[in-house]
């Protein structure tokens, strides 16, 4: 397999009774916060001397106070949390501001903004059981993503978020209106309005990677899309035009912004909490719907220009891919119906995508069907709420309050990719190169510091069969670990 790196309140829940009573405990947690940060600093020094600005960004980020705007969770972003609104929204006084959600400056009585954000993702792997056909052990900054965000008059907004990892590129440039909590419009490059977890801001994830249901479903694309909230605000939908770019493609490939693709993609999109509003409130989460997209891909046999994915794995390798001379030909539809759940310390997210496209090889052509899905259990054990974006500590970390706990989610997934068998037998899939079917299993343990700073770590076994009358490839067994920093 080849290494290749993809470019997309409620209710307080009390601190448990022991932790608030034992003083003692929460100094041994002190010692052994300050003890974990300078052996992750010794220990990142030895591998990469960059790191030590990262590593003094951490100190930065503690005397910031929590405040409640997600990184990426932009107006319209899809699946936004049952929460009543924070009373520290943006203040309207003219002049520069700083806050744990970035940095910029207000004019005009603070009708017009200029914001400056933006991630980091430091993560490192290691394989288990390494074989020449596994991947190897090594560190890498999954994602440096700068924002910058520009607002008028409260309605009209310029988004921009460039990729500095691996492919350099433009993964976000749109223009947007918000006009009525019904119909807004959005111009530009951004994410396609289809798979759930892909919608989910890369700041939330709750393991390291998204699950196989993005194989198969839109990242980037260049459109316009309308949306809104309708029904009393219990459902919102997302109706929009694409120069769709192949499966998971995030549009930056050779150039700095691009799109992968010779055609038209419709794109649509709708998701309710139809309870959210009635007084049980553990029913009031239940969000559920579906995603649709139709459009054309058509590609030739020159390199390059076939416009068909790669499928890739949770430790990113590629594990499996269409034969040389394969192409695009026609025809590309995908369904995904999802959900998600949250309730208390409680989360549940769920999704299935399965695609059907025109494949021709020589003079033969198929209708290629793939399917994948995945279910994610998340539970917050202390100090904070499930939800579809960053989990928010009641009691955050700070210089102020040092003693604090932050919160720390349990999390596990199961995810299966499933490759048409009969693609295999008709000589559309690299049989040297593909495997017939993923089974994946992923837990991991998630600490949000704060607002700005998350640690993760998360193990990965991924089961793969091969086509028939192949060996099947190695089980993928790999640890994850992430140190986030979001400003």
């Amino acid at each position: 397999m080849t290494s290749i790196e993809t470019t997309m309140d409620s209710t307080p829940y009390p601190i448990p009774h022991r932790f608030k009573s034992l003083d003692q405990m929460r100094i041994l947690l002190q010692h052994i916060l300050q003890s974990n940060i300078a052996s992750i600093y010794e220990y990142l020094s030895m591998r990469i001397s960059g790191l030590k600005c990262v590593l003094i960004f951490i100190t930065c980020f503690l005397y910031v106070p929590a405040a409640a705007y997600a990184q990426e969770d932009i107006p319209g972003r899809s699946q936004q949390a049952i929460t009543k609104k924070s009373s520290q929204n943006n203040k309207t006084k003219t002049g520069l501001f700083f806050t744990d959600s970035g940095s910029g400056y207000r004019w005009n009585k603070g009708r017009n903004e200029i914001r400056l954000g933006g991630f980091i993702q430091a993560d490192s792997r290691t394989f288990f059981e390494d074989m020449s056909e596994t991947g190897n052990d090594y560190f890498t900054f999954r994602r440096i993503r700068p924002v910058l965000e520009v607002r008028f008059g409260k309605i009209h907004s310029f988004y921009f978020m460039p990729n500095l990892e691996s492919s350099l590129g433009i993964l976000d440039a749109f223009f947007e209106s918000n006009y009525i909590k019904p119909f807004n419009l959005r111009v530009g490059k951004f994410k396609s309005p289809f798979g759930l977890e892909r919608l989910q801001s890369a700041t939330a994830l709750a393991l390291n990677e998204r699950a196989f249901p993005t194989n198969l479903a839109p990242n980037r694309e260049i459109g316009a899309q309308v949306f809104g909230d309708i029904l009393w605000d219990t459902t919102e939908y997302q109706i929009g035009i694409f120069h769709g770019n192949v499966d998971n493609g995030s549009g930056i490939g050779d150039s700095v912004i691009n799109s992968n693709s010779s055609g038209i993609d419709f794109v649509a999109r709708i998701f309710s909490h139809p309870l959210k509003h009635i007084h049980t409130e553990f029913l009031r989460g239940l969000g559920f719907g579906v995603a649709y997209s139709y459009g054309t891909q058509y590609g030739s046999t020159q390199p390059g220009n076939a416009n068909l994915p790669t499928f890739i794995s949770p430790g990113q390798q590629i594990i499996a891919s269409y034969a040389q001379g394969a192409f695009a030909d026609g025809s590309r539809e995908r369904i995904g119906p999802q959900l998600y759940y949250h309730s208390g310390p409680l989360g549940i997210m769920g999704e299935y995508t399965i695609s059907h496209q025109n494949i021709k090889i020589g003079t033969a052509s198929d209708k290629v069907t793939n399917d994948a899905f995945q279910i994610q259990l998340s539970w917050v054990l202390f100090n904070g709420d499930a939800s579809f974006r960053r989990v928010q500590p009641h009691n955050p970390i700070t210089f102020e309050n040092i003693s604090a706990l932050g919160a720390v989610q349990l999390v596990t997934r199961y995810s299966e990719l499933n490759l048409d068998t009969k693609a295999f037998a008709h000589g559309l899939f690299n049989l040297d190169r593909s495997v017939n079917k993923a089974q994946d299993f992923g837990v991991g343990i998630n600490w949000y510091l704060n607002r700005n700073v998350k640690f993760q770590l998360s193990y990965n076994q991924t089961h793969f069969n091969g086509a028939i009358g192949r060996i099947d490839q190695p089980t993928e067994k790999i640890l994850f670990s992430r140190m986030q920093l979001a400003f």
